[in-house]
């Protein structure tokens, strides 16, 4: 009789030393239990068991949750380049120069460009939807402004395959916004953003980027345009052309002055985007890349047209 008093209390026990091991699983201290159960219990044993036995799995439940947990934090941190976590943008030269050119480009739309030209300004941008390259228009300014579209176009095409799991800024938002407020827009982003050098498959893009902006045909749409806007504006080029160029920079239009300034601050970051994109394809140069971004607008589109193009799988 003393044996089966005693049995109780000891199975109780191995118990308790179960659910306090994490290398133990829960199927053990459930036929611990069933052995407790199916044993004679002095009186008050049988509630004392039941406590015990609840505490185990609750323990064991807890400790399950508390893996699965840090399984998830780990699978999601692997998915990221190696040696993400550790980026700092503003120790990086080159994110430093980026912020430098954000606060420029906002220095000359506070100081330098040309006030109370609004009403300048909107007549400018209803004749150059209206009347596209009519010669309404400076064809010199006409060309700038133009580019301003394919630019940002050509950044989507570079960033959109290094978008996943960017931490700081989602990539999609200031993409979208520079089309109309160029590196106003897309700075922060590029200053923030977490390079993305290892290669990638195209079946991990989303539909949009491996359907359009992977696509040799809207590579090849951009650069033709941007040839069209180079021509354009060149086979219209004279002293007069330029004169009024400078008049509408210094005194007529603010959006002349913030626009090109604009535009050369994107041609000039232009360089870190192409570069990433080269690594990310295995075809980086250094000689290469400065050489399509030398070339303003038309360099980066054929770029996009020479690229080589991401692996299925």
């Amino acid at each position: 009789m003393a044996a089966l008093v005693q049995s109780p209390a000891v199975t109780f026990a191995s118990v308790r030393v179960v659910a306090r091991s994490r290398n133990v699983v829960p199927a053990a201290a459930a036929r611990a239990a069933t052995v407790t159960r199916g044993a004679s219990l002095p009186r008050g044993a049988s509630t004392k068991m039941t406590v015990g036995t609840r505490t185990a799995v609750m323990m064991m439940t807890s400790t399950d949750r508390g893996s699965s947990r840090a399984n998830a934090v780990v699978k999601r941190a692997s998915s990221r380049t190696d040696g993400a976590d550790d980026y700092v943008p503003w120790t990086d030269p080159s994110r430093v120069g980026l912020v430098a050119l954000w606060l420029g480009l906002g220095s000359v739309a506070a100081l330098v460009a040309p006030k109370g030209t609004t009403d300048f300004d909107m007549n400018l941008v209803t004749t150059l939807i209206g009347s596209p390259f009519s010669g309404a228009v400076n064809p010199i300014f006409e060309s700038l402004f133009n580019s301003l579209g394919v630019v940002p176009a050509v950044y989507a095409a570079l960033l959109l395959p290094g978008a996943k799991d960017q931490p700081r800024i989602p990539t999609v938002p200031p993409l979208a916004a520079s089309f109309a407020l160029g590196f106003f827009a897309l700075g922060p982003y590029l200053i923030a953003r977490e390079p993305r050098e290892d290669p990638v498959s195209k079946s991990s893009l989303g539909w949009a980027t491996r359907t359009i902006f992977e696509s040799k045909i809207f590579a090849g749409f951009n650069a033709l345009f941007a040839t069209f806007l180079i021509g354009y504006g060149a086979s219209n080029f004279s002293a007069d052309a330029l004169e009024g160029f400078v008049t509408m920079w210094k005194t007529q239009s603010a959006l002349a002055c913030v626009s090109s300034c604009d535009l050369a601050v994107l041609s000039i970051a232009m360089y870190g985007a192409v570069s990433e994109d080269m690594e990310r394809r295995g075809c980086y140069d250094a000689g290469k890349a400065a050489a399509f971004c030398a070339v303003p607008v038309l360099g980066p589109c054929v770029y996009l047209v020479t690229r080589p193009s991401l692996p299925e799988n």
